[in-house]
């Protein structure tokens, strides 16, 4: 089986737009010594063996004053995110945590889903390349990147970011967002700058988001880079707020002419399938 090589840039913008993010480090100074990383550090307290932990603990693990500790307590007591027992007096985990660890799972499991249903769907597409994305500000983040069989297809790596207005993918999540929220949005990305391509006409990018609210897909043919194709759909909550960027991108040969018409259909069965399993093993687990 030959090879299957990367080529050029992603449809959706050029690895010179790209932007990595910086990687956390531990606080230093007057971060440390804030409020904030205090109250973070008293719940990072309670992920150790011990399922419930008092004031003078806290005081000694973390080199804090006891009244320190009791403010934050009190302050994380009265939002759930830790209890008091009322028979000795420690605290313990909270609701509100757990209900941040059930979010975290869902969005993992929604994640575990959209990349088996785009795996098989990409599968009978040779030279294209599938991927999941979501906005963050201005920007749209590449998650996962799925070839497709082929000798040669797209790749961008996960965790590649790229300007939102200069993608398909990225217009597409936009567009599904409240116009004036989605305004905003584009508004603050243009005067961060950053870009090395020319920003359209605001009204332009407008008409682009309500022809693909219509649609319900977005679709560009070499727009962003020769000969590269793209098609995208996005996966929405309950409120209709986009989640995730469900896009394949496909190199503009003789054997993929007609993808064009199959992908936004099977783009959108794939959202609607991922929606079902959600669902499901939603319901499974809390029954």
């Amino acid at each position: 089986m030959p090879r299957r090589s990367p080529v050029g840039p992603r449809a959706t913008g050029t690895r010179s737009e790209s932007r990595h993010p910086t990687i956390a480090t531990e606080p230093t100074g007057e971060a440390r010594n804030s409020t904030v990383d205090r109250a973070l550090r008293v719940l990072e307290a309670f992920l150790g063996e011990e399922s419930q932990i008092g004031v003078l603990e806290l005081s000694r693990q973390l080199d804090l004053d006891k009244s320190v500790i009791h403010r934050i307590l009190s302050t994380l007591v009265a939002r759930r995110f830790i209890e008091q027992d009322p028979v000795s007096r420690r605290y313990r985990v909270g609701l509100r945590i757990w209900e941040l660890g059930q979010r975290y799972l869902a969005g993992q499991l929604l994640k575990d889903v959209a990349e088996k249903e785009l795996t098989r769907m990409i599968a009978a597409h040779p030279y294209a390349t599938a991927y999941l994305a979501q906005l963050d500000g201005g920007d749209v983040v590449v998650i996962s990147t799925i070839r497709g069989p082929g000798p040669i297809n797209l790749y961008m790596d996960p965790g590649s970011r790229l300007i939102a207005e200069h993608t398909t993918t990225g217009r597409t999540l936009l567009a599904f967002l409240p116009p004036v929220k989605a305004d905003q949005i584009v508004a603050r990305r243009r005067q961060a700058g950053g870009s090395i391509r020319r920003f359209p006409d605001i009204d332009e990018v407008r008409a682009d988001f309500a022809a693909i609210r219509e649609r319900g897909y977005g679709e560009s043919q070499g727009r962003y880079s020769p000969g590269v194709n793209t098609v995208a759909v996005a996966l929405t909550d309950q409120e209709g707020s986009p989640i995730l960027a469900l896009s394949v991108d496909y190199l503009g040969f003789p054997e993929t002419e007609g993808l064009g018409r199959i992908l936004p259909r099977e783009l959108r069965d794939c959202v609607r399938r991922i929606e079902r399993l959600v669902r499901a093993s939603g319901a499974e687990s809390e029954s």
